[in-house]
């Protein structure tokens, strides 16, 4: 219950203090007199929480190269392509599930396995399922997984790095709780 009340306050807080902030902005606006085309600065608090707001539900790639670097230790390749990608939103202790597809030229797939080995990763079947990385799996289509390779760090998180049979795709999975 006292969840919930948080809940509920955060949200109020979060959308009600943009709200009144504008609120105020377009009364001082009008009753200063000016121009009423510059009433629309108004809406100025309201866009940028509903920017925050938006960017937390669907972030951008540079959201996945960050995951991508923390993951593997190693920068993004700039062969890289993100073909798919889905997060969870982060809950209030920050932590959330990442799963997207990238699909890297065969010199970075070679590079990218040795970076894994090199950094205590496992080769073992990833029995770990969240909605995110079920998402990426149905949108793989009919490729299936050569090599998976697992790490779990000690601050509770889990790595999956999958290649899959085209020889170009791989999933990359992070989870924290």
């Amino acid at each position: 219950m006292e969840i919930i009340i948080f809940f509920l306050i955060a949200i109020i807080l979060i959308v009600g203090i943009p709200i009144g902030i504008s609120n105020i902005i377009y009364k001082w606006i009008k009753k200063k007199g000016y121009d009423e085309r510059l009433r629309f600065l108004a809406l100025i608090p309201i866009l940028i929480v509903g920017y925050f707001i938006y960017d937390a539900t669907y972030p951008s790639s540079d959201f996945y190269k960050t995951d991508f670097k923390e993951v593997t230790n190693m920068e993004f390749p700039e062969s890289g392509k993100i073909k798919f990608k889905t997060a969870s939103f982060p809950d209030h202790f920050g932590d959330y599930t990442s799963s997207f597809l990238v699909e890297l030229e065969q010199n970075d797939l070679k590079i990218l396995e040795n970076q894994l080995k090199n950094n205590g990763f496992q080769e073992k079947k990833n029995n770990t399922s969240t909605g995110e990385l079920d998402y990426i799996e149905r949108k793989k289509g009919k490729k299936e997984y050569l090599k998976q390779y697992l790490n779990e760090e000690e601050n509770d998180k889990h790595y999956s790095v999958g290649f899959l049979d085209d020889k170009k795709s791989v999933i990359i999975t992070r989870i924290s709780w």
